[in-house]
């Protein structure tokens, strides 16, 4: 099955990003989207109102997930895939903590920042007939080392429990050769885990127009790939 997956950081509506604040950079996204035309998005920074537009822009998808705080509100990760595609097997989102059923829960005595983070999953079935794949998406820590390494080695234990191919999507705040990227790629031989954008340098551009050698963004697949297809979409400020 030939899938294209897009993981898509859309930066939260801040006022200090001035001309590039959120609300001026919609119809930029939903350009880029439809005209890359993706079968799966992992979003990241998404707050309650840009996720309410996304389920009303975006018609062609279903858009899945919630806000990571104890009321299930807030800045969240949600997951997009093509309603021709696929259909819906099961869906969770939990948080990456010790205790992940916990809505708003920390890693506590870990250099955690005061964000909760959550993991999200959806097991898809391609409507061709192919066999179910897992969809995880995921943002982790922008703070700490350390909780952003325990993060990682939550997410592996979902993918060793998982019992389908795997696509995770996520800004995992962490350079290529970072200990917590590591972790993710540790499953390599077990699972056969790779980097579908290994051969992408950068993806931070922080609207300055130059992603540069700033990698924080990553497609993990065990599925065949081939990391020479991947690209970086060039910055339009979206």
């Amino acid at each position: 099955m030939k899938c294209k997956v897009m993981t898509f950081n859309l930066r939260v509506r801040a006022k200090a990003d001035g001309e590039n604040i959120l609300d001026n950079r919609k119809d930029k996204i939903l350009e880029l989207i439809r005209r890359e035309a993706p079968d799966l998005i992992g979003f990241q920074e998404v707050g309650d109102e840009t996720l309410a537009w996304l389920k009303q822009s975006l018609s062609e998808y279903y858009v899945l997930g919630h806000g990571r705080y104890e009321n299930y509100h807030g800045e969240g990760t949600p997951i997009a895939y093509r309603r021709d595609r696929f259909d819906l097997h099961s869906f969770s989102e939990e948080w990456l903590s010790f205790a992940p059923q916990q809505a708003g829960s920390l890693l506590t005595g870990l250099d955690q920042s005061g964000c909760p983070r959550v993991c999200l999953c959806a097991e898809l079935v391609p409507v061709e007939g192919e066999r179910p794949i897992a969809f995880f998406n995921m943002h982790t820590d922008h703070r700490g080392e350390n909780a952003r390494l325990v993060e990682c080695s939550l997410l592996v234990q979902k993918l060793q429990a998982s019992a389908h191919p795997f696509v995770i999507t996520g800004d995992f705040n962490a350079l290529p050769d970072s200990p917590s990227i590591g972790v993710v790629l540790s499953t390599a031989e077990q699972l056969g885990t790779v980097d579908a954008t290994s051969g992408i340098p950068g993806s931070f551009h922080g609207f300055r127009g130059d992603v540069g050698n700033h990698k924080i963004d990553y497609v993990f697949t065990n599925l065949p790939t081939d990391p020479a297809a991947s690209y970086a979409i060039a910055d339009d400020n979206a």
